[in-house]
């Protein structure tokens, strides 16, 4: 298989296997894990500090050995991980599971991008990396039905089932993935492997997009954190949540009205997202010229500015179908940048040392997520949930005047 058409596969894969895991995800939690607002975050914040702890670690392992290698052990680990959450519904099970998916997702992050950048060329890539992300959104979409009617037979099939299809992908990879573009990175560096990289710091003040990539990347995981993760307290506490009895035929019947309505729900909520998450990357392909830094940087200007508005509406909204639209919204501009976030500093990168620098912005946004984690949740038992969401959408807004910023010079360069 070519390696383009590869790519784009597992990336549909990817997400149709996680997105089956965790389309109910919420319901999963809450109404069988019995966990609390402030448990919904702090879960959160540990899968965040696993991908900040590995992140960078795994992606030098990637450079130094093989982008194939990490992929595969990546998916294994991501498989165990799923399995876990699925055969322990307590804060001490799902906190463990989503622990280690963390340290999963670390070794394909940073790894599948820079696997492809060699494979296909840095332009041809570029154009890629959007194309990959409307292959994930369609395969959120159609997993939206399935994990429904399996949550509805039992609660623990979805994670059960995914857990499978994983392990499944990594065996078709063993096979399939070729690697024949990879040049291995060589290093000074004796024992253990650093969580930054060599020079990271004499680097970071002559790359300025480098610099921008970290401190928005911060900003946007303190945002994203706190509406993902308050999401289902949020839309389950909402009073005027419709019910759609006729749901009930999806789970054959095997759980009550109620239940299977929330189950539909949140299956509309993720199918929403992807949907309009599909449609925004639709629009970034056509709108934005990913050879020319200045239109990235643009888009990035406004999209970072919009994260920040749905984020503030998500956090004020009284009414159910309000905060509905506004996290469609957050979410359809959230995955529609990170291939923007990536081809940001994807610009010129060293294939010796790709997937690390791309690695340290998925590293920087987890930070963001991991610091953001235990103040949001301190703040939402202080004052409000709401209170918190509204104050992480100053964070975004924040990432918009840098990006704002940066474009200035590129415009003098550039004009």
């Amino acid at each position: 298989m070519k390696s383009e058409k590869l790519y784009y596969l597992i990336n549909f894969c990817d997400n149709f296997f996680f997105s089956l895991a965790t389309v109910t995800y919420g319901v999963y939690a809450v109404r069988h894990g019995q966990l609390e607002a402030y448990q919904l975050i702090l879960i959160g914040t540990a899968m965040e500090l696993a991908v900040f702890m590995a992140e960078v670690p795994t992606g030098i392992m990637a450079d130094r050995y093989s982008r194939k290698g990490s992929i595969l052990i990546g998916l294994f680990v991501m498989s165990a991980s799923i399995a876990i959450v699925g055969l322990s519904p307590t804060f001490t099970g799902i906190g463990l599971g989503m622990f280690s998916w963390g340290i999963g997702y670390s070794f394909i992050s940073g790894a599948l991008e820079a696997w492809i950048s060699d494979e296909i060329g840095e332009t041809k890539a570029n154009k890629a990396f959007i194309k990959a992300a409307q292959w994930q959104m369609a395969g959120g979409v159609l997993s939206i039905i399935p994990s429904i009617v399996l949550a509805g037979i039992n609660p623990r099939l979805p994670f059960i089932t995914a857990a499978f299809f994983y392990a499944s992908l990594m065996f078709f990879l063993l096979l399939q993935m070729s690697e024949k573009g990879f040049i291995r990175r060589a290093s000074s560096v004796k024992g253990s492997v650093p969580i930054l990289p060599e020079g990271f710091w004499s680097r970071l003040k002559t790359n300025h997009l480098m610099f921008i990539g970290i401190v928005t990347s911060i900003c946007i995981g303190v945002t994203m954190e706190t509406s993902m993760r308050f999401m289902p307290h949020i839309m389950l506490n909402l009073q005027n949540m419709p019910n759609i009895a006729f749901l009930n035929y999806l789970t054959f019947g095997m759980t009550g009205e109620v239940e299977s309505s929330e189950l539909g729900w949140f299956g509309i909520i993720k199918g929403g997202g992807y949907l309009a998450a599909l449609f925004g990357t639709f629009l970034v392909g056509k709108v934005v010229e990913t050879e020319r830094l200045l239109s990235v940087s643009r888009a990035l200007t406004f999209s970072t500015f919009i994260l920040g508005l749905s984020a503030l509406v998500f956090g004020a909204a009284n009414g159910f179908l309000l905060a509905l639209f506004s996290y469609w919204l957050l979410i359809a501009v959230d995955e529609s940048m990170y291939p923007l976030r990536v081809a940001f500093v994807n610009r010129g990168a060293q294939s010796s040392e790709r997937a690390t620098l791309i690695s340290i912005i998925s590293q920087s946004t987890s930070f963001g997520e991991m610091s953001a984690g235990p103040i949001m949740a301190i703040i939402s038992v202080a004052k409000s949930v709401s209170f918190a969401l509204i104050t992480s959408a100053v964070a975004s807004v924040s990432a918009s005047l840098l990006f704002a910023k940066s474009s200035f010079p590129l415009k003098e360069n550039e004009g």
